[in-house]
């Protein structure tokens, strides 16, 4: 008896469907694994969210609308990214108005969910980032001015912080020593001026605990900033 000789393209045929086969398989068996051990983790993790998440009402802070649309165009400032308000809630420190969202951005990937605390300023200010990142040059003719980077008198913030506005001196007059010494002493928190909101902007969900963190730094931000600035760079038409 001689073995039956199989055809070299019956061969490939099998192996092709072996192959099929065992890929599907493979990607049938991580998504039971996702399923059955992601899953209960993913739960813990959105229960812990909603717990952090929960009590804004203890504190005065009540659900509004951004109807100027300010804030959700400073959150797109801020991430550089165009994005939507997320349970926006309003409230008040120390005499000051205070606002606070998620800020949810799509752009080329999968949506996230950022957030945004801002407190109100008297006035309306020259724009002012106070970023663990560098302002990148445009690769084209930028539509609108470009900040520009400048250093402090102070090493240790230097090494922490970029800060950049469209003129190096408003960034001199507002990074005063006691400015710098007072953010200095806060946790590492990026930061912008837009209009008349300070804003402090983190890529996480919002949450009570760091919103109670992040209102003083900006109040306290606010009380330094120096009266001449507030005369002589501040707009009270769109304030």
């Amino acid at each position: 008896m001689h073995a039956l000789d199989v055809p070299t393209w019956l061969e490939a045929l099998v192996g092709m469907q072996l192959g099929a086969a065992l890929f599907i398989g493979f990607i049938a068996l991580v998504g039971w694994l996702i399923a059955h051990l992601a899953g209960p983790w993913l739960d813990r993790e959105e229960a812990q969210l909603k717990r952090l998440q929960a009590g804004a009402e203890r504190y005065g802070w009540l659900p509004a609308e951004d109807t100027d649309g300010r804030l959700a165009a400073a959150g797109a400032r801020c991430f550089e990214d165009d994005g939507t308000l997320q349970r926006l809630l309003v409230g008040s420190y120390e005499g000051r108005r205070i606002q606070m969202a998620g800020f949810a951005t799509l752009g080329s990937g999968p949506t996230a969910m950022r957030n945004l605390v801002a407190i109100e300023l008297p006035v309306s200010l020259p724009e002012l980032r106070i970023s663990h990142d560098g302002v990148t040059p445009p690769s084209l003719p930028p539509l609108e001015p470009v900040l520009q980077m400048s250093d402090t008198e102070s090493d240790a913030f230097n090494q922490r912080y970029f800060a950049a506005s469209l003129d190096p001196r408003y960034t001199s007059a507002m990074l005063h020593p006691r400015m710098i010494e007072w953010i200095l002493a806060h946790p590492p928190q990026d930061l912008r001026l837009v209009g008349n909101l300070l804003i402090a902007y983190t890529p996480k969900p919002w949450t009570v605990p760091h919103t109670l963190a992040t209102v003083p730094l900006l109040s306290g931000i606010v009380d330094r900033i120096p009266p001449f600035v507030l005369k002589d760079f501040g707009d009270r038409s769109v304030s």
